[in-house]
């Protein structure tokens, strides 16, 4: 046993003895660890001077108005998914949904797309609930009402304001007005439905 113990202390001070004739050999001369730190301060000179890639963006300037006549109703008039796709709009998605309130009843989540414009509906036997809208175009005679509804919110969008979120007092319904360069540029209606 005691051999074999030998033989294992000779072969680990044989392998750190190569270990340190390896690292001696790899070591850098004293000019080239200058050349090397040269090297290393000029990239990092020429980080600190060249300019970030992207742009810093401008904080979103945001108006927050409580008005329960246009949360409430912004299109002026309920929209329904027979109006929509009377005016050409298709449905892209149906999904079965289980009414809450009526035990056995299940109702139908409808998504339609009309002229770049989205709109959810919550569908139960007896009414179309508006679930959520996201209009960008205002050529429809729906967006025109729209449009019209919202000029209070227009008129402030022209006074450097990026956004207008219009809520009612309950807090429960809300419509986001997005602006471009002081014109209306998107609304994000988002009715509460239970």
């Amino acid at each position: 046993m005691l051999p074999s113990l030998f033989s294992s202390a000779k072969a680990a001070l044989s392998a750190a003895i190569y270990a340190a004739l390896l690292l001696s050999a790899c070591s850098a001369t004293p000019a080239e660890e200058e050349v090397a730190k040269n090297v290393v301060r000029k990239s990092a000179v020429a980080r600190r001077v060249i300019p970030p890639a992207v742009p810093a963006a401008l904080p979103t300037r945001t108006l927050r108005i409580t008005n329960d006549t246009l949360a409430g109703d912004p299109f002026g008039q309920e929209l329904t998914v027979e109006q929509l796709v009377a005016a050409g709009a298709r449905v892209t998605t149906r999904k079965p949904f289980q009414n809450r309130h009526v035990s056995g009843q299940t109702d139908t989540i409808v998504v339609l797309r009309h002229q770049g414009n989205v709109f959810e509906f919550y569908r139960t036997p007896e009414k179309d609930l508006l679930q959520d809208a996201s209009v960008t175009n205002f050529q429809p005679a729906y967006g025109q009402r729209l449009k019209r509804r919202l000029q209070k919110a227009h008129r402030a969008g022209r006074q450097s304001i990026d956004k207008v979120r219009i809520g009612d007092t309950e807090r429960a319904n809300y419509v986001s007005v997005t602006f471009q360069q002081g014109r209306l540029s998107a609304v994000h209606v988002e009715p509460y439905v239970d």
